[in-house]
């Protein structure tokens, strides 16, 4: 089977070249590397231009624009020709045997849809912080047992994926305007469409996770929550309804989800006017009595009362998830 190995990127020249040369590196050869630069204002494109001399299986387009990364993502896997296509970020690194672990399932299997892994995470100076797994035994998934994980949210241990291309070809790609929780979007796309999912329980690849200098990531919490609503208005409640299933669930887990994310409304880097649009889409992603009280609470300084019972919770979750990691 042939591999693409899409890179799509914007301003990681730092990282870039690290990134290709792990995708050049495999123990199974790529077809091709296709590095999308979305009008990068750093040193990319001369990186890229002086790689392309050395690397003949890499190929490049430079967007005059800025077109957002869901658009970026789109015109790489577009213009993949593999029959198989790895999604990389620009600023993480695939382990040699990432695309040889594979392979093999993808030719036995005609309705495995993408395949996933456990990741080694590292920050942004490539130190390893923690090994992220996930508490999946089972190899395969069904797509409706996806589909009904998916409302518990996006449920894989990194955003280093392999897709079938044709696959991606039935679902019509990323078919979303979102530049947030595209990649969640996609995923429970193939869900919906019948195709199955792989998790290999080894570490494949390197996942790199910045300190939020700046609280850039916080600042994007209205387009984060506004992904979420994308995800479950387009794809996950369609997809029930389809299947002539009970919204009960999906439903709950959007409160979940709303909750989870209330405590933006506290946060001391949103004006006024930025956390009643915060406000808007929280109740567009549940505006149950429950919600309400705790957007309520975030609004009126009592939000430390929630966050307690939050930190609480992860403490325990996370001692289980040790628990039981360690018995398998």
């Amino acid at each position: 089977m042939k591999v693409s190995i899409c890179i799509p990127t914007y301003n990681q020249a730092k990282f870039l070249e690290r990134s290709i040369r792990s995708a050049l590196n495999q123990t199974y050869e790529p077809f091709e590397i296709i590095v999308a630069n979305d009008a990068s204002t750093d040193e990319t494109e001369i990186l890229l231009n002086k790689l392309r001399i050395e690397i003949t299986i890499l190929k490049i387009t430079n967007h005059p624009i800025n077109i957002g990364i869901t658009k970026n993502v789109n015109h790489c896997f577009q213009i993949a020709t593999g029959d198989l296509i790895v999604r990389l970020d620009s600023d993480d690194m695939l382990l040699p045997h990432f695309i040889e672990s594979f392979v093999p399932f993808f030719i036995e299997n005609h309705n495995l849809g993408y395949g996933h892994a456990s990741v080694q995470e590292i920050d942004q100076n490539d130190n390893p912080v923690r090994i992220r797994k996930l508490n999946r035994l089972n190899l395969f998934e069904n797509s409706d047992s996806a589909l009904k994980n998916a409302a518990f949210g996006y449920k894989v241990a990194a955003n280093i994926l392999i897709f079938r291309r044709s696959v991606l070809e039935v679902v019509g790609y990323i078919k979303t305007s979102i530049n947030f929780c595209e990649d969640y979007y996609l995923v429970t796309s193939v869900s919906e469409h019948g195709f199955d999912n792989i998790y290999l329980n080894k570490i494949l690849s390197k996942y790199r996770v910045w300190q939020d200098i700046g609280k850039i990531r916080s600042k994007r919490k209205l387009d984060e929550i506004k992904g979420l609503i994308a995800v479950f208005d387009e794809v996950l409640k369609p997809a029930y309804k389809k299947r002539n299933w009970s919204l009960i669930h999906p439903l709950r887990c959007m409160e979940k989800h709303a909750i989870r994310n209330a405590d933006c409304l506290s946060w001391d880097i949103y004006t006024d006017q930025e956390k009643k649009d915060l406000l808007i889409e929280l109740n567009k992603l549940s505006n149950t009595k429950k919600t309400k009280i705790i957007y309520w609470m975030y609004l009126n300084e009592l939000g430390f009362l929630l966050l307690f019972k939050k930190w609480l919770t992860i403490k325990i979750k996370d001692g289980l998830k040790s628990i039981i990691l360690k018995e398998h």
